[in-house]
Parts: C-alpha cells; structure tokens; sequence
C-alpha cells in the first residue's frame, strides 16, 4: 500500500520525485545511490517511499539505469509531483522504471513520427531473364536526425517495439512508401513491409489502407504487402483469412524471409502467397555449396508447382545471378542491380 498523504511534509521548490519499492533494502539503496548522486532527499516518514527534488523524471532515470538491473527497475514505481504531497489520482499513474526508461528511450522516436523526419529508399526486383526489366521496388524506412543524417531501420523498430510504437511505425513507413512512390509516378509494383497484427482485421485493414494510400491515388492492385516477422505467423489458418481478405481487395503477397522462419513449404502452399522472398542466407556463397543450390531448386520447383512467384534476394554478383536463373527463380533483388536509394535506377546491371 502507498501511504497516506499526510505523511508527507510540505516542501517547497522543485518537483518531486517519488520512488515506491515493495522491498525495503531496495528503498534504501535507492536513497542512497540517488543522495550520492547530489539529490536532495525530502524524508517521506515511510520507509518503501522515497522522496528527492528534482527538475524532472528524466534527470532521475539515468541514474537508476546505471545502477538497478531490469528486475529490480520493474519493482521501483515513480512519478513526478510538482506538489509536496502528490494526490491519489497522481499515485494512479505512477509507472515503473523500467517502463518510463523505455518511454524516455522513445521520445526521440515520437518526435520523428510526428515532425515525420523519414524517407523511403527503393531497391528493385528485376526479372531473372532480363535484368533491365524491372518488376518492382522495395521500399525501405529510414529515419532521420534533426541534422539529416540517417537512422537505420532496425534502430527504429527495435525502439518502437520496446515502447509499444510499432503500429504508428508500421504505418509511417507505408505511407511514406505509397508518397514516395506517387512522387515518382512508378508503373512497377510497390513492394511494402507489413507487420501481420497490423492489418489483421477487416478494421485494422481498411484503416492501414486508408491512411497509407490516403491521396496517392495507388491502384490497390499496385501493391505487394509484403509480410514480415515470421514468428508471427504460426497460426496458419489466421495467416490464410489475411491472404484471402487482402486478395479480395486486389493486392498481392509476398511472404519475407523464406529459408528463416518460412522454412514449411507445405504450410505455405497452403496459404498460397503470390510471392516467396529467398532469405539472402540461402543465396549467399550459393556458388561454392552444392547442397545450398539443390536446397534452392527444390524450393523453387514446390513453389512453381503450386504457382508462386520466387524472388531471390542478396544477389551481389552476376555469378550467384545465374545460378539462381539455372535453379529457376522467376526475380533477382540485391546491390548487383542497385543499392537502396531515394532514386529509382535507370538501368540495373546487364549479365555478363
């Protein structure tokens, strides 16, 4: 329990940190690691409650980090008060440690969504047979700095997923991809990464859709989701009503990562994709292991038996290029026909 009001004596001047721990000992470091660290202490007369003046919670914070493992940070609650005697209702908000970390970790993150300081750089999936002949292009989130310089995407996601921000992200990225691609007026199609919980429902569909092709115009028919974080993806039955329902509205799928976490070919003829994406693991040093391109041939042959599309990414060199068209992939995407950029390419790399 949380002590009475009155407990607390009337100070004046900064705001007021307060600390609840369930374990005294802990109590009692905290004070002492907060008072070393040139806090003043308000004494509180309750043992599991800490009280130091403080400008704000975010001086505090990296302190505690320094100091507290995760367990112990998710036993500490805090909040800051800018009265001496905080109100129930303040009490009723008060956040663990851990969870204003993460929230101090990602206010950088709310910022860039908001002042929308993000881009998308395009890379394009050529046919295996002409590799002039662009298919379409992946589009790729980039955050930006205050200065221009760019965050890359896995520092992005890693801080959204911790802080609970991966569905404004998810959407960011995709709106930016349909943006970026009006601005180019592209006829290929427009590959964009998708996390399944986001458009998992009829709702959740029709709000992703109208708030990522918002004005672009797009046809829905231009659209390849293509489906990421394959752990996710366990329940096959769920994963077959997402296909169909995006199917019904006319956009494409391409499952991502194949050769990690989309390693069942069964399950996948079952969901029955438009597209399978190699994972560059099974394509690189594809020329130096015999048994890695018999592994590709095979997936290749089920995916064609059962009429889908294989793009085969990673593909640095015109050597791996020909050995995956001998296996039989239907498209190519890697550095060798264009790094990612904010520009699409005017002519990817012929074959030798």
């Amino acid at each position: 329990m949380l002590p009475d009001q009155s407990l607390f004596p009337s100070v004046t001047g900064l705001g007021h940190a307060f600390f609840w721990s369930p374990d005294e000992s802990l109590a009692t470091r905290l004070c002492s690691v907060l008072s070393k660290a040139g806090f003043i202490h308000v004494p509180t007369g309750e043992p599991l409650v800490a009280c130091f003046l403080a400008d704000d919670i975010e001086s505090v914070l990296p302190i505690l980090e320094q100091t507290f493992g995760v367990k112990e940070r998710r036993m500490i609650r805090a909040l800051l008060s800018g009265n001496a005697q905080p109100t129930l209702q303040e009490f009723g908000n008060m956040h663990t440690v851990e969870e204003l970390g993460l929230r101090l970790s990602a206010q950088w993150l709310g910022d860039l969504l908001v002042e929308r300081r993000y881009k998308s750089l395009l890379q394009p999936i050529v046919c295996v047979e002409d590799h002039t002949n662009i298919m379409g292009y992946e589009f790729l989130i980039r955050g930006l700095h205050t200065d221009g310089t760019d965050i890359p995407a896995p520092v992005l996601f890693e801080t959204a997923e911790a802080a609970g921000m991966l569905y404004a992200l998810d959407m960011a990225a995709g709106e930016c991809a349909t943006r970026t691609a009006k601005s180019f007026d592209l006829p290929e199609s427009i590959f964009v990464n998708v996390l399944p919980f986001t458009i998992d429902t009829e709702d959740g569909m029709d709000a992703w859709l109208a708030n990522v092709i918002g004005d672009s115009s797009l046809a829905e028919d231009q659209l390849v989701f293509e489906i990421v974080e394959s752990q996710q993806l366990s329940d096959l039955e769920t994963v077959r009503t997402l296909v169909r329902r995006l199917k019904d509205r006319g956009i494409r799928i391409a499952l991502d990562d194949f050769g990690t976490g989309f390693n069942n070919l069964s399950g996948i003829t079952e969901i029955q994709p438009d597209f399978i994406k190699l994972d560059k693991s099974l394509t690189h040093d594809l020329n130096d292991d015999g048994r890695k391109w018999t592994l590709v041939a095979n997936i290749v042959d089920s995916a064609k038996q059962s009429d889908i599309k294989v793009i085969a990414e990673g593909v640095e060199d015109h050597r791996t290029a020909r050995m995956l068209e001998s296996a039989g992939a239907d498209y190519l995407q890697g550095y060798l026909f264009g790094m990612p950029d904010e520009q699409p390419v005017k002519k990817p790399a012929t074959a030798d």
